[in-house]
Parts: C-alpha cells; structure tokens; sequence
C-alpha cells in the first residue's frame, strides 16, 4: 500500500521554517545529552535535520496517521522524513529565494505564528506556577451561583385589552385560527401594551415572581396562576383579569428549574480561572513590552482611513484638497471663447 502525504498545519511549520531562514536562525534541534540524537538524518541546503528533531516531530503524530506512511517502524519513519520533513525544508528554503519573506501578508503570517506560540507558552507558564486551587474554584461558584442555577420559568404570549367582551371575541377568532402569526397580528392591532404589542404580545420567559427578561417588565401574578392551569402550547379559555382590563393569554413553553452543584461546574470554572490568569500575564507582558519598545505612536493618523457604510476601505481626503484634483488657491479655468453663430 502507497503511503499517503500527512495532512499536518503545514503553513505555520513552514513560516517559522521561512522565518527562521530569513533571520539566519539555526534549524538544528537543541543539544541533547545523548550524541545519537545529533545525529544528522538529511541535510537540504544549509539545514539539517537530526535524529531528535524526527523523533520531537514524530511524537506530535496521533498513530493513526502515523500509520498512513507505511507497515513497519522503519518505513514509517523514513517516509516521514523525505514526504514531510524534507518537503517542508524544500518549500521553506525556496520562499526564502523568492524573497516571500519580504511581502507584507507573509510577516502578517509570521506574526501570528509567533504571537501564537508566545501565547501558548504564556498559559502553560501560567498553569504551572499559579494553579487553579479548588478554594479558587469554590469562591468562584459561590459569587455567581445565579450563573449556575435558574428557577422554573414559563413563557407567555399576551393581548391585553380593555373589556371582558373583546378578550372573548378575540378568544373566539383564535379558535378558529390558533396560529402563532394570527396571534401576532392581532397583538400589534389591538394591544394595549405597547411596549410588548411590537413583538406581538411576547412576555418572554417569566419566573415565579413576575420577572422576565426585559429590564422593567414584570407580569401580573394573576397571569402565572391562569397559565398554570393549561398545558405548555395552549391558550388560556378565558380572558383573565389585568389592572383595569382583560388579558388573552397563550402558555407557549416551560422550562425546569436548573441547578447545578459544584461538582459538575468545577472544570469549567477551572478553565475560566485558568484562561484569567493567563490573561493577566499577558496583560503585564504588554504592559512592559509596550513601555520598552512603542515609539513614535500617532494613532491619529488612522484618521485619513475612511472605512465606508458598507465595510469597504477607503482614502479620506487630505485637509486642503478638492475633489477636482485643482491646487488650493489655483485660479479656476477660464471658460471657453463663445462664438458666434450668425
């Protein structure tokens, strides 16, 4: 059986193989204690590729593609070496002799791939010396139980309007055509609360006390005990008292009530603490990074940069400049000799 290419992220290998050439940095692995490991196994160009860098890149490999390049461990490894390997080297080397390091999209690539692994090695750094404790963990559920727990909820679909007899003929034609658009429609026109007539009649998600969703709207309780009475997706049969007037009601979902302990947030909560933490050393990398090396900032300058309703970019024009192309100050041309048509 022919072993197939490994579909690895060849492109940011070979950025870092790219920029690494372009900076005359070595490609060699670092010493190790062994000499076999030192051991060259190919050399293309001026690089080469020791027996610890095919072993490093190897462990990389889920053995399951590793076995796409051959039976044996022998076969594995060489072919490894000339179709991955290799090939990377050749690629790296012959962008470097196009000069691909020099376009602008190619050192937007080449940063990213660093500033990628400057981020990993961060977070890792990060979890070793300032590990999530499960005191951390603990103080954490217990400052946002709200965001793990949720009372049982029901959502409500409502018509208020101002008489009995309204709410009945209004029940009346929703028996006949109990679709979610006739309700909607019938909201918008004869609601009388506007600031849900809109949204045809939507109350949202209730709880228990009255309290939804939308900041300054809570429903009547007497609502909540009429709706108890139906099943989810069925109309209330009769209209229900409202203040000074008369509510069609449409239970349309429930939802159980939700806690989960702490057991069963613990490794989420971990990965929050953890990505925080990591977080924070950036921000002091940046912090010092930024003091030691920003220079000759003029962030207005961005300002000539118009970016257009439609997202496309675009030049502003300078301060002074006419959108005929005429210098300031330049008299305007003078218009043509007329001639006579006698």
């Amino acid at each position: 059986m022919r072993a197939r290419t490994l579909k690895l992220p060849l492109g940011a290998a070979a950025m870092a193989v790219v920029f690494a050439a372009s900076t005359g940095l070595s490609l060699r692995a670092e010493a190790q204690p062994a000499a076999a490991a030192d051991v060259p196994v190919a050399r293309v160009g001026d690089a080469t590729i020791t027996a610890s860098e095919v072993e490093r890149r190897l462990a990389q490999v889920p053995p399951f593609q590793l076995q796409t390049f051959g039976r044996t461990p022998d076969e594995i490894r060489k072919n490894f070496v000339s179709q991955v390997l290799v090939r990377e080297l050749l690629l790296a080397q012959g962008a470097a002799a196009q000069k691909l390091t020099e376009r602008a999209d190619v050192q937007d690539r080449v940063r990213g791939v660093l500033r990628s692994a400057l981020l990993q090695r961060i977070q890792a750094e990060a979890a070793t010396s300032s590990p999530v404790t499960d005191e951390e963990v603990r103080a954490y559920y217990e400052a946002n139980r709200d965001r793990f727990s949720s009372p049982a909820m029901v959502a409500l679909w409502r018509i208020l309007v101002a008489t009995r007899g309204e709410a009945e003929a209004i029940l009346a034609e929703l028996k006949k055509d109990p679709s979610p658009q006739r309700f909607k429609e019938i909201a918008r026109e004869k609601s009388l609360d506007k600031a849900t007539s809109m949204r045809g009649g939507d109350l949202g998600f209730v709880a228990s006390d009255g309290t939804t969703a939308e900041p300054g709207l809570k429903v009547d309780p007497g609502l909540l005990s009429a709706a108890a009475g139906v099943k989810d997706a069925e109309l209330v049969p009769e209209p229900v008292p409202e203040g000074d007037g008369f509510a069609v009601l449409w239970r349309r979902q429930s939802k159980k009530p939700v806690s989960r302990s702490l057991e069963q947030e613990a490794p989420s909560i971990r990965q929050i603490l953890a990505h925080g933490k990591a977080e924070a050393q950036v921000k002091q990398l940046l912090d010092r990074l930024r003091a030691q090396d920003v220079s000759g900032h003029a962030p207005e300058l961005v300002d000539l940069i118009d970016i257009t309703s439609t997202g496309d970019l675009q030049p502003k024009k300078r301060p002074g400049t006419l959108a005929s192309g005429r210098r300031p100050g330049a008299p305007p041309p003078s218009p043509a000799p007329r001639q006579d048509m006698r």
